[in-house]
């Protein structure tokens, strides 16, 4: 038979446990609210990383950059791969410079995350250039008067991204 201690013991642990979850999940929460509020966009900064599990269980900003650079990785790879089938079928200048654009993107953005434990300064710099790639993509397609919707939409997500990694690279430091 159990006893009244082993009760109160079993049921402190317990209650221990969850506090501790929930004081690591308000951290995490902090981490993210930090770095989003010096984002190009607050709102879809939130939306990225309080969706992402990995970002909620980061415990400190050199975990969070990980986790952001990780999903930019990600990101500009797909856009990468998105705009290189489009110039198979649609050979333009425009789409030429996006797809060379798209090369450096993702170099930036690996770099970065490559960077953050040695040198935060080039973390945060190479994190910065990716979304200044994006914008020479979509310079190339306005100043040829090429419309693609999706690249545009694909070059505002791979700012953005850029505008988190330089935030959360900042705060390494």
């Amino acid at each position: 038979m159990e006893s009244p201690l082993s009760y109160a013991l079993a049921f402190f642990f317990a209650l221990f446990l969850f506090l501790s979850s929930s004081s690591l999940a308000n951290a995490s929460t902090q981490l993210i609210d930090d770095v989003c509020k010096h984002t190009i966009n607050n709102a879809e900064c939130l939306k990225i990383l309080d969706s992402n599990p990995q970002a909620l269980s980061a415990s400190s900003y050199k975990d969070l950059a990980q986790v952001a650079l990780g999903l930019a990785i990600a990101n500009a790879e797909d856009s990468q791969t998105f705009i290189n089938n489009l110039l198979k079928s649609d050979p333009r200048d425009a789409i030429k410079k996006c797809a060379s654009s798209y090369k450096a993107v993702v170099a930036s953005f690996k770099s970065s995350k490559a960077e953050i434990e040695e040198d935060p300064m080039t973390a945060n710099y190479d994190a910065k250039i990716a979304g200044d790639d994006a914008g020479n993509c979509e310079t190339a397609l306005s100043s040829k008067g090429v419309k693609v919707p999706e690249i545009s939409a694909r070059n505002h997500v791979v700012q953005l991204y850029s505008s988190i990694g330089d935030a959360v690279t900042a705060l390494l430091g």
